[in-house]
């Protein structure tokens, strides 16, 4: 089961938890865009925003945290 920060409103569409950037699920998976943490599976615009998710993931997944590109 694929899990995500936040759904956007198109279908496999997910939003990246670091910059708040929409991207397609499956094409960020295939490219090595995604990440595993507590059971669930993040995805990301690019790389700089996995390894600054793998640095920190509770920084991005506090409630207080607002992307900003």
């Amino acid at each position: 089961m694929i899990h995500h920060h936040e759904m956007s409103e198109q279908p496999g569409k997910v939003t990246d938890p670091v910059c708040g950037m929409t991207v397609e699920a499956e094409q960020a998976g295939a490219q090595g865009l995604s990440t595993e943490y507590e059971g669930k599976t993040y995805f990301f615009c690019g790389r700089g925003c996995k390894l600054e998710f793998s640095d920190d993931p509770a920084r991005f997944l506090d409630p207080s945290y607002h992307p900003a590109m």
